[in-house]
């Protein structure tokens, strides 16, 4: 089974790792009479709903995606991006009802069952997500385990499990690949747990490994106040506002300024 890159979920003040799959792949059971007589329409219709999704029209994804359920009632693929739309559109619950039916054609699917960990998660149903990550990656041929370390260290951290939200968000911000928000939460685990000089040195090589990311940057300034280095954070956060003038992060930054 072929997998995409993953997709980057917001729910509340988490952002989570959730995953695509590729649209044709994933398939068990029948096609309907009309796949049958043009067999490329189901192909045609999944990659439709995977245009409107990467555009962010959630609700045009969706129709496509049940259509193609429809046509071809065997493929989990279409199940698992329904979920994903339904995700999008703040759904979970819903969400879980079309990731249980990829993961009834499919037991092994675990781009499925990631995301169902992400609905989960959303839900604070954090036992279940906690299960399902754990699935996945116990499935060694995953190619996004590194974002499955990082819903688990969020899913820690949500429940207080700080040293293992620490464990698993390392590795997620260790990766080949690093996960940027990983980061950024290996930090703030790092600060809840006392460790301000750890906090300061993840945050400097996060400024170093992502310099065109301000809300590191901004960061890196906030944990440096608290350590009272306040000339070396007003130099960050002077860079944060020549970088990213008009962003969010700028005006926090300008406050910052200011209470010093």
């Amino acid at each position: 089974m072929r997998r995409t890159s993953s997709i980057l979920l917001c729910g509340l003040l988490l952002i989570v790792s959730s995953c695509a799959s590729t649209g044709g792949h994933g398939r068990s059971g029948s096609s309907s009479s009309m796949s049958v007589k043009n067999p490329l329409y189901p192909f045609t219709v999944m990659r439709q709903g995977s245009v409107e999704l990467q555009q962010g029209h959630y609700e045009a994804a969706l129709k496509h995606f049940e259509e193609a359920a429809r046509l071809e009632p065997g493929n989990a693929t279409a199940y698992n991006m329904i979920g994903l739309c339904e995700l999008r559109l703040n759904k979970p619950a819903q969400s879980i009802e079309a990731f249980n039916k990829a993961l009834a054609l499919i037991p092994s699917f675990s781009d499925a069952r990631n995301n169902r960990g992400v609905a989960y998660l959303a839900l604070k149903q954090y036992r279940l997500a906690e299960v399902d990550f754990l699935a996945v990656l116990a499935d060694t041929t995953y190619p996004h385990r590194w974002q499955v370390y990082y819903n688990l260290g969020m899913t820690y951290l949500q429940t207080g499990r700080l040293v293992a939200a620490e464990e698993n968000l390392r590795r997620a911000a260790n990766a080949p690949v690093p996960v940027f928000q990983a980061v950024l939460r290996l930090a703030e685990v790092q600060q809840k747990q006392g460790k301000l000089d750890a906090a300061i040195a993840t945050l400097q090589a996060a400024h170093l490994k992502f310099p065109e990311r301000p809300e590191a940057t901004l960061d890196l300034a906030k944990a440096l106040i608290l350590a009272g280095k306040k000339e070396q954070a007003n130099r960050y956060l002077k860079e944060v506002i020549a970088n990213s003038p008009d962003s969010q992060w700028a005006a926090t930054a300008k406050t910052l300024l200011k209470g010093k």
